[in-house]
């Protein structure tokens, strides 16, 4: 983080003499019985257009130049409800539990200006109903913190730029869909993930793509876990309490992504997009190399008001374990889990935004529903059926809240008794439902 910050203050105080250009962003949607969910992480800044030829000025009323670069820091503060329709009491009992509780604090630093570009954002957990006594937490908010990405980078055009840092890994687009709690994807380690490297993208008016080479994975930093006190879903050296608990760590990654708009409209495009994912999966216990291999095609239509996304994801982790290699063990939110090694995942989304008149939220309904086929004998598919609402305050945009009905069978994130298991084997096979309504203040 202080690497990162002195880097943006030379970035700012070199840009200061350069053409202003209007910062860049998009919006910031937002998985595990530790809490995750993609939250409202910013995003990588798209290209700014070509600045324009300055118009020369009489002497008497020439002005100094705009200063070029803002340097801007945010705080968003969220609380969450939470409904647990097949929750279990203390015996074993069937039950549905309902509780309130804090959910974290998110601290956040962008800087952008005509040449360079750099954001940060570290989060504080702790002090509710998941990280509680029980558990074995103290119970106070920030026991468990970690950064979310921490990146700089060039624009070397008005197409292309080259970031370095702790920075989303260019698989699909960043989210894969509106959901608070992302898709399965997520969960099998594939959407929204942050890694330590540099990448590449080039922004056209129909052909964009991006690549990246990452040695590393996004650190873990404190939490109880072994190694999944992190924001994204990486494999990781596993907790005891897994069954069959494997220790490995990902390096060498190299992704990759290319997108093509084959139609376009007032609304947005029809994009067409594939991805490959490539990487080393080292074995702490055998000191051997492993490997990962990962590809997705998919096509999203904005091109009216209903928005529409299908993907296909295939991934086949090669493990060196000890063990068994038909799963391995992932973790974030400081929580591990396994999942199976090899499998198929389909998704398909549908939102649209409601005309509320002068009610003072917007507000966006979506729908999702995931597979995932498992290549091994006898683990079960895990599916999920999500249906929720994106609200936002039209003031100012500061408030911002999710309401998620989830139900999912041998889902890690859905019901008592799936987390461990639920992505690898399955949990006990049945559809579970849960009800989510997170909301946060952004200053």
């Amino acid at each position: 983080m202080l690497i990162l910050g002195h880097a943006l203050v030379q970035a700012a105080a070199l840009a200061a003499v350069m053409p202003a250009l209007p910062a860049d962003g998009q919006p910031e949607p937002s998985g595990a019985e530790a809490s995750a969910g993609h939250g409202d992480s910013a995003a990588l800044p798209a290209d700014p257009p070509a600045p324009a030829a300055p118009v020369a000025l009489p002497e008497e009323d020439a002005k100094p130049p705009a200063k070029d670069g803002v340097l801007k820091f945010g705080v968003g503060i969220r609380g969450r409800v939470d409904v647990r329709f097949n929750d279990v009491d203390g015996s074993g009992a069937r039950r549905t539990s309902t509780h309130l509780s804090f959910d974290t604090v998110i601290l956040k630093l962008d800087y952008d200006s005509s040449t360079f570009f750099g954001a940060a954002e570290y989060r504080f957990y702790g002090g509710s109903f998941i990280y509680s006594r029980k558990n074995g937490y103290d119970g106070y908010p920030g026991e468990v913190n970690f950064p979310a990405y921490a990146y700089i980078g060039a624009k070397l055009s008005a197409s292309d730029k080259v970031t370095l840092g702790l920075q989303p890994v260019p698989f699909d687009d960043r989210y894969w869909g509106n959901s608070w709690y992302n898709s399965l994807g997520f969960v099998y380690g594939l959407e929204e993930v942050y890694d330590v490297g540099i990448s590449y993208g080039h922004s056209g008016e129909k052909l964009s793509f991006a690549a990246g080479l990452f040695p590393t994975t996004g650190p873990a930093v404190m939490g109880q876990s072994r190694d999944s006190a992190r924001y994204s879903v990486n494999i990781v050296r596993g907790d005891s309490y897994l069954p069959d608990s494997s220790d490995n760590a990902e390096r060498n990654i190299v992704a990759g992504r290319v997108q093509y708009a084959l139609a376009a409209s007032d609304h947005g495009k029809l994009t067409l997009t594939g991805s490959a994912w490539l990487s080393d999966v080292h074995n702490f216990d055998t000191g051997k190399e492993g490997s990962r291999r990962a590809y997705a095609l998919s096509l999203t239509d904005e091109t009216t008001a209903l928005r529409k996304k299908l993907l296909v994801a295939r991934q086949a982790i090669n493990p060196a374990n000890a063990g068994r290699s038909d799963l391995i063990a992932v973790g974030d939110y400081d929580s591990s889990y396994n999942i199976a090694a090899r499998s198929t995942m389909a998704f398909g989304e549908l939102s649209h935004p409601i005309e509320t008149g002068r009610f003072p939220f917007k507000i966006n309904l979506y729908g999702s529903y995931a597979r995932v086929f498992k290549d091994a004998k006898g683990f079960a598919d895990t599916q999920r059926f999500n249906l929720g609402a994106f609200w936002t305050d039209k003031a100012s945009g500061r408030i911002r809240v999710w309401t998620e009905m989830l139900v999912g069978r041998n889902d890690p994130y859905v019901g008592a008794g799936q987390f461990v298991s639920g992505g690898a084997q399955g949990g006990d096979d049945r559809w579970k439902t849960s009800l989510l309504i997170m909301a946060g203040y952004y200053f």
